[in-house]
């Protein structure tokens, strides 16, 4: 079980473990310092200051790289996201890197601008280009309701992709949305020249969860979409252990504690397990699964080493003689929990 999962066509490796930066305010570049010392090596953020500190994500970046935690920019996994006025504050100290009355394509051009100076960092030994700065991915924070919105959108980001921007994601989305977002990728691509997979998006960052009258939970249709051989998107799972609370300590699922007693793991580490390396496992040419990686936004340096760590152990025991016939049957007993039966 890879410790990485492997974007479409090889263009980008996310490890299994992202870390997210949702919420932290003013101890957002600290967290993320911590995050990079403990072995975090993607991190996750947005262009909206309402719920995100893009400029001190960068900050814990850069002081991680001058202090030689990180060798280089190319090291990481830096993705952020262009989030539409409607999940903005408007004005007010937390207002959007954009004129929210502007026309949506000058309203993604200024947030990817003022995304790539946040990330500039000075030059290292082993990189070519001084000062230039380039996100690995870039996510359309939610679906746009109208199509000519976001073909405005996706023209924008076509003149970025594939140097300053390496790919495209959107987040919170519904299976319908992904398949018109692919789509309206293809009709950019047609119209300008550009090859279509490097404008379709290779991750969806969504809720992992069954709540209320959510109309796919868990994702399960639209995670066997993104499995397709065609498709190959990673499916980025947040709010895992919020959402699961019974997933996580038994009462629905004993798939959980069975994995954290056999491995001595954390419950909520065992489920991480299970979500991403057994729900996901992503192979090429595997027709069920999408590869799988988690947002986690532990606040505390012991539990980022300990998850970090829970993960490697959780993966070698999967794998060792003793483990794989229980592994297997919590993976299954999961699948049967979340209504996925293969």
């Amino acid at each position: 079980m890879a410790s990485h999962v492997t974007t479409r066509s090889g263009r980008t490796r996310l490890p299994r473990l992202v870390y997210g930066t949702a919420w932290k305010r003013e101890h957002t570049t600290d967290l993320v310092y911590q995050a990079l010392q403990a072995g975090f090596r993607a991190i996750d953020t947005a262009a909206q200051p309402r719920h995100y500190r893009e400029d001190l994500v960068a900050e814990g970046v850069r002081r991680a790289l001058t202090h030689g935690v990180v060798g280089s920019r190319r090291d990481l996994y830096i993705q952020t996201k262009f989030t539409p006025p409607s999940g903005q504050d408007l004005e007010g100290p937390n207002a959007p890197p954009y004129d929210p009355s502007a026309p949506i394509a000058e309203q993604v051009r200024a947030s990817v601008e003022s995304s790539l100076r946040n990330f500039t960092f000075p030059r290292t030994t082993d990189e070519k280009s001084e000062g230039q700065s380039y996100l690995d991915c870039l996510v359309l924070h939610t679906p746009l309701v109208h199509r000519e919105d976001s073909l405005a959108v996706w023209e924008v980001l076509q003149t970025y992709v594939p140097d300053r921007i390496r790919t495209l994601g959107v987040s919170n989305v519904l299976l319908e949305q992904l398949q018109e977002l692919i789509s309206v990728a293809d009709e950019v691509a047609a119209a300008t020249g550009t090859a279509a997979d490097l404008l379709r998006p290779v991750v969806v960052q969504n809720r992992f969860h069954s709540r209320g009258n959510v109309p796919d939970p868990h994702n399960v249709a639209l995670r066997r979409f993104c499995a397709l051989p065609d498709q190959r998107i990673v499916y980025q799972s947040f709010w895992t252990l919020t959402a699961n609370p019974g997933l996580v300590n038994g009462r629905s699922s004993s798939a959980a504690r069975t994995v954290a007693n056999a491995v001595q793991v954390s419950p909520e580490v065992a489920f991480y397990g299970l979500v991403a390396l057994g729900l996901g496992p992503g192979e090429e040419g595997d027709a069920d699964s999408c590869p799988i990686v988690i947002l986690d936004g532990t606040t505390t340096a012991e539990h980022m080493a300990a998850d970090l760590a829970g993960m490697d152990k959780l993966a070698a025991w999967a794998q060792s003689a003793q483990g794989r016939e229980p592994w297997a049957a919590a993976v299954a007993d999961l699948k049967k929990s979340i209504g996925k039966r293969t």
